[in-house]
């Protein structure tokens, strides 16, 4: 029998999740998308469509930083000229 070297007790910053409940993030990633078609959707009330816009930018800030922008690109051309303007 041969002896295994034992596992590094620190693990690399690389391989942990940025963030530690996996379902947390689906969360965001889910509420981001229902505010972004909301946002789009909404032609009739002005404010409401502000208020979407101000909860799904202040998400994007999140989302960012954790490089999901990095990985995905935004198709709808105002929601992407919104989230650039927002950098």
């Amino acid at each position: 029998m041969q002896a295994r070297p034992n596992p590094p007790r620190h693990a690399s910053p690389r391989v942990q999740p940025a963030v530690p409940d996996a379902y947390a993030a689906m969360g965001w990633i889910e509420e981001f998308t229902e505010l972004a078609r909301l946002a789009i959707d909404e032609e009739d009330d002005e404010v409401l469509r502000r208020g979407y816009e101000d909860e799904l930018l202040s998400r994007a800030v999140y989302l960012r930083a954790a490089g999901l922008f990095d990985v995905m690109d935004i198709r709808h051309p105002a929601l992407r000229a919104m989230l650039d303007d927002a950098r």
